[in-house]
């Protein structure tokens, strides 16, 4: 498995905030995480945000600010095994996702911008090279330039 400063279940234990209760998908397009529904005075969250399985491991972890992924988001199987990494900026997949199957093999890694995948790798289970992608298609292209140009515009 390549090194990714997981953090520990304590960790997000202590310091995340677990997806229950009150804790919801709310705001304009429902996509936002708020401490309670919006319409009952909610607010968007920011930090560490998880959810358990029924045998209390973690089903993932993730960084929110105003409501929104940003920073790694980790899923779990049941067991506890990672199942994926991925670096979100403003809810989108902005860095690298990789995934792994249950024995700890990795199933695919992906180097993405604005959610579009800009190089792709997947192997089947006996480890060996299904797919690969080396480049964005042309739309794909079109579109990240689209969101750099507005990227720059905001400052960013």
């Amino acid at each position: 498995m390549l090194d990714y400063n997981l953090l520990s279940i304590e960790e997000v234990l202590l310091e995340g905030i677990e997806f229950a209760g009150e804790v919801c998908f709310s705001g304009k397009h429902g996509q936002e995480v708020f401490d309670k529904p919006i319409e009952d005075g909610g607010n968007p969250i920011s930090g560490l945000l998880y959810e358990r399985y029924k045998n209390g491991n973690l089903v993932y972890y993730s960084y929110y600010k105003n409501g929104v992924a940003e920073g790694d988001y980790v899923e779990f199987y049941k067991d506890g095994k990672i199942e994926s990494f991925q670096q979100m900026i403003k809810g989108a997949v902005h860095g690298k996702s990789v995934c792994w199957y249950e024995d700890g093999n990795i199933k695919s890694v992906a180097e993405c911008k604005y959610g579009f995948k800009l190089t792709y790798k997947e192997w089947d289970v006996e480890g060996q090279l299904i797919t690969e992608k080396t480049e964005p298609s042309v739309f794909e292209k079109e579109m990240i330039d689209k969101y750099d140009a507005w990227a720059e515009q905001d400052g960013k």
